[in-house]
């Protein structure tokens, strides 16, 4: 394979290097991000737009599209080889030969082809990116089929070998870049709610001037598609109350624990109606929140089956559904947003099922959320049978409304 130093793949920076300057990077992004932008678009559209942003993409190799690129004739230097008698031993000596040049396709961030990761050889790869192909050449004086075809497999397995190492490093990294861009921007925000609460307790009016732009700089590797930062809302911050999210998590997890509850003592639930698991999880919650919880409620376009209110407003609505298939789903999601009120944030999708096959359930209910229209993103998964989502509110598309769905397997009838 003939090659020079210019052609070394993953030779040129060093990823390590490009890793950290990410974090930096990604920091210094949000602190240029005007004060509204923070305050009042929705976190976690902020969060994703720096995750898709700043996560790696390794690239992969698609050998069974490797093809030829060209092939031709060549001058060989046979000065250096002792099947060939030349005399002036001194200089290249050439005579006529042929080359064919590889092209082997890939797929993923072609600019990693550039970095060094933490483990390699002395010996790395040779060819030259363009493109979405990695372009290899091989040339001598006669060039064998059976030989250059190993040479072709060899040279593909030296750069899988290397993209195995980057990867490594790169999944890594991936791994925690929603952590960092999660406490860049919470950091931020908090400082600015601090600053906030400052000013308005000085009790003295304040003329603002307009945020100056702050450059920012370009991270190193290329994205194939454009990564849009969410949109400054055009209304200012109003601070205004919210359910905290530990406070959200342990609603949730005292729901969940019912649901265990029911899979463990099957007879005792296996006559009960929508209405009877409901006034269960009231019970629960009751115990927990001190009578806040009431069911049949009526808020704002309709009645919701559970409603936790404090200081005078809703901070929680829930949902009781029977699984009747994934029409039947975003039904009941239709529903539960002309439940929810403009300043409703958090909520849960209970859904029973009485089907033998439960397994077949959670799937068609993962399949059924991410198609409805007011549908954004997963956040995490709790576990097999509680989801968190991201759902755009009915009437107001640019806040933000965080809905577990969560799933409860009722016996049908208890064998004896």
């Amino acid at each position: 394979m003939a090659g020079a130093r210019g052609d070394l793949l993953f030779h040129e920076k060093d990823l390590r290097s490009l890793i950290r300057g990410y974090e930096v990077e990604i920091r210094r992004e949000v602190e240029g991000w005007e004060r509204n932008k923070i305050l009042a678009a929705s976190e976690p559209d902020l969060i994703a737009y720096l995750v898709e942003k700043y996560t790696f993409d390794p690239p992969r190799l698609l050998r069974d599209q490797i093809h030829i690129e060209s092939e031709g004739e060549a001058k060989i230097d046979v000065s250096g080889r002792w099947d060939y008698a030349v005399r002036n031993q001194a200089g290249p000596y050439h005579i006529p030969g042929s080359y064919v040049t590889v092209a082997i396709p890939f797929e993923g961030d072609a600019d990693l082809f550039e970095f060094q990761g933490s483990a390699y050889s002395l010996n790395p790869p040779r060819g030259r990116v363009v493109g979405s192909n990695i372009l290899v050449s091989f040339q001598d004086v006669k060039l064998d089929p059976q030989r250059t075809r190993q040479e072709i497999n060899g040279a593909a397995n030296h750069i899988e070998e290397y993209l195995k190492w980057i990867k490594n490093d790169c999944d890594v990294w991936n791994a925690r870049v929603q952590t960092v861009a999660e406490q860049c921007v919470r950091d931020r925000k908090r400082r600015l709610l601090e600053q906030a609460d400052m000013v308005s307790a000085l009790g003295l009016p304040m003329k603002r001037r307009p945020e100056a732009p702050i450059s920012v700089s370009v991270p190193v590797v290329r994205k194939k598609r454009p990564i849009v930062l969410p949109p400054t809302p055009k209304e200012a911050f109003k601070p205004e109350p919210a359910l905290p999210d530990a406070e959200y998590d342990f609603i949730l997890t005292v729901i969940d624990r019912l649901s265990q509850t029911i899979e463990r003592s099957p007879s005792t639930f296996v006559q009960m109606g929508e209405e009877q698991i409901r006034d269960l999880i009231l019970v629960s919650l009751n115990g927990h929140y001190e009578g806040d919880a009431t069911g049949e409620t009526f808020n704002a376009q309709g009645k919701t089956d559970i409603l936790i209110r404090a200081d005078g407003r809703n901070v929680f609505v829930a949902e009781c559904k029977f699984w009747e298939g994934p029409k039947a789903l975003h039904a009941a999601i239709d529903q539960m947003l002309g439940y929810l009120t403009w300043r409703d944030r958090k909520a849960a999708l209970l859904i029973f099922s009485k089907n033998a096959d439960f397994t077949n359930v959670l799937s068609g209910i993962a399949s059924a959320v991410p198609k409805h229209p007011n549908f954004k993103r997963d956040l995490r998964k709790i576990g097999d049978t509680h989801v968190r989502y991201l759902f755009r509110q009915k009437d107001d598309p640019a806040r933000d409304l965080y809905l577990a769905v969560q799933a409860f397997n009722v016996p049908k009838s208890v064998k004896r």
